[in-house]
C-alpha cells in the first residue's frame, strides 16, 4: 500500500489539547460572566438611590406653612418615622419567573411618604426601598436605603445615602458616597 505524503487533519491529542484549552478558557469566563450580570444589577439601586436622595433635598427646600400661614419648621419627608421597607423585604422577589425581579405595584408607592419624596419603581426591580428620617430639629437628617437579594441565597446586598442638616444651619448636606454591603453578595 502506499501511503499519502502531505495528508491534512488533526491528531486526536492535538484536539484533546484543544478541548482542554477552551474547557479551561470557560471555567475561567463563565464565573467573571455572572458576577458582572450581577454588577449591572446594582445600577438599579444606585439610580434609585440617588432620586430618593434628590427627592429628600427637593422637600427639605420647599416652604411649608399651616393653614393659618405660619411656617412650618423645614423637614425631610416622613419625619420622626422608621418606615417598612417598600416592597416588603423577602429572600428573593419572584422566585417562580426567570428574572428574580419584584413585579411593580403602584399601590405600595402612593403612600404619603413616597409622594412626598417624588419616588415610585413602575418598572420590575431587583432591590426594595427603605426610607428613614430623624425628627425635624436644628440637626436633622435622613436614610435612604436599597436591598436585594441578586441570587436568592439569603445573603442580602445593601445600598445606604445618607443626607442632612449637621450644623444646625439648614444646608444639606449629603454622605461623600453609597455605603454598599456584599454589592454581588
Amino acid at each position: 500500500m502506499r501511503r499519502r505524503s502531505g495528508a491534512k487533519g488533526f491528531t486526536l491529542i492535538e484536539l484533546m489539547i484543544v478541548v482542554a484549552i477552551i474547557g479551561l478558557l470557560a471555567s475561567i469566563a463563565i464565573p467573571a460572566f455572572v458576577k458582572y450580570i450581577r454588577r449591572a444589577k446594582t445600577t438599579e439601586a444606585l439610580m434609585n438611590l440617588r432620586k430618593m436622595f434628590d427627592g429628600s433635598i427637593a422637600y427639605y427646600e420647599r416652604d411649608f406653612s399651616t393653614r393659618f400661614g405660619s411656617a412650618v419648621p423645614k423637614q425631610f419627608p416622613a419625619a420622626g418615622l422608621v418606615l417598612a421597607p417598600t416592597p416588603l423585604t423577602n429572600t428573593c422577589c419572584d422566585e417562580a419567573s426567570s428574572t428574580d425581579k419584584c413585579r411593580p405595584n403602584a399601590q405600595q408607592w402612593a403612600q404619603p411618604h413616597w409622594q412626598a419624596l417624588n419616588f415610585a419603581v413602575d418598572d420590575p426591580h431587583y432591590f426594595w426601598y427603605q426610607y428613614i428620617a430623624a425628627p425635624p430639629a436644628p440637626v436633622t437628617g435622613f436614610t435612604a436605603r436599597a436591598q436585594g437579594n441578586l441570587n436568592c441565597n439569603q445573603v442580602y446586598s445593601l445600598f445606604e445615602r445618607v443626607g442632612g442638616t449637621p450644623g444646625g444651619d439648614g444646608v444639606v448636606v449629603g454622605g461623600a458616597g453609597v455605603y454598599i454591603e456584599n454589592p454581588v453578595e
